[in-house]
């Protein structure tokens, strides 16, 4: 099947509005994001089910491109930060998704599995992964890439149809809808200003005024990088969040000792040293919770054990039904259960596990 390359909004449009509204597209995205906050889309590859387009995103803009998202189901894999670049460049998240990679999942194969190992597992094709890493923003762009992208659509209404006739057979077919709900809502929902100190590696290890202080500086660092659009760390890395909060003074000369580049401290140092001293003046929020203890850790074990003999029965990996950081919150507080074991995991695993917490 021979890829069609376009780069014309007119073409597009005409293309879009041949489609049957509601069919699904299988689609994949380029983009690049090592210099930036936001993720710079490159290049869509879509197969419509009977021809591949590659549409060229340096030239196609987001208003054309935008229904082609919202009135199709885009069928994509592992596809979380595909809708983060999709949002990025049409300014909306898509209206519906199917992963394959969750259908995967869910029909007992590993979580984790990329696209060229469902691929080769499925259809027996090896692709070559040589293109993952290029610059997708050049142009013109390689045979190597431009064969890589293809590849990257051409195979997957194959892989989602049988997937999907796997999980029919299954009876899973709704929990695939759920899943793939649940990752779009994530995706849509934005980290609350107040809670980005969350997101700092290291925030577990602070408490008291420490985490005053980093709860009124990581907001600070994440708006910069969006008005920037550079990476947080270009701003500030979390190693220097932290040195800041541990911090007991607030002057130049405190950021000239922690190793702050002078024209960093120019730039940003009465910002940084302004909330500092908020910081220390508000009340600490509640700490995040430290590991588990020798009691947690057992019960966890038992818990495990548990999960991986329910999961054995279904054919499925433990960590489908169970994620570490799930099974933890579980035990701190069984009264607040994660959202992710509220829906059809509630009566598989939820319970049985409550009932060994009672």
């Amino acid at each position: 099947m021979a890829y069609l390359w376009c780069e014309d909004n007119q073409a597009i449009s005409e293309w879009q509005a041949g489609l049957t509204a509601g069919t699904p597209l299988y689609l994949d995205t380029e983009f690049m994001r090592e210099r930036t906050f936001w993720p710079q889309l490159a290049l869509v590859q879509v197969h419509d089910g009977e021809q591949i387009r590659l549409i060229d995103t340096t030239r196609v803009d987001g208003p054309t491109l935008s229904p082609v998202f919202q009135q199709h189901t885009l069928v994509m894999h592992a596809c979380s930060e595909d809708l983060e670049a999709i949002a990025t460049f049409t300014g909306q998240y898509p209206a519906a998704i199917e992963d394959t990679q969750i259908a995967a999942a869910l029909s007992g194969e590993d979580m984790q599995w990329g696209y060229q190992k469902v691929v080769q597992m499925l259809l027996g094709v090896d692709l070559p992964k040589g293109a993952t890493r290029t610059n997708w923003l050049k142009r013109p762009l390689s045979d190597e890439q431009l064969h890589y992208a293809e590849d990257d659509v051409k195979y997957l209404p194959e892989v989602a149809g049988i997937l999907a006739e796997r999980l029919d057979g299954l009876g899973r077919r709704g929990w695939w809808e759920e899943e793939c709900a649940r990752l779009l809502n994530q995706a849509r929902s934005e980290i609350r200003p107040q809670d980005a100190w969350r997101n700092v590696k290291g925030a577990g290890l602070l408490q008291g005024q420490s985490l005053a202080v980093l709860a009124a500086l990581a907001p600070w660092r994440d708006q910069m990088a969006r008005e920037r659009n550079l990476p947080k760390s270009f701003v500030l890395k979390d190693a220097q969040l932290l040195d800041l909060a541990r911090a007991s003074r607030s002057d130049r000369g405190l950021l000239a000792d922690l190793g702050f580049h002078p024209k960093q401290i120019r730039r940003d140092g009465d910002a940084l040293l302004t909330l500092m001293e908020e910081g220390r003046r508000q009340t600490p929020p509640e700490p995040l919770p430290g590991p588990p203890d020798a009691a947690q850790k057992k019960l966890a074990k038992t818990l495990r054990s548990r999960v991986g003999v329910i999961a054995e029965k279904m054919d499925m990996k433990p960590d489908v039904l169970m994620r570490r950081r799930w099974l933890e919150a579980l035990i701190r507080n069984p009264e607040q259960v994660p959202e992710p074991l509220t829906g059809w995991r509630y009566d598989i695993v939820t319970q049985p596990l409550l009932e060994l917490l009672k």
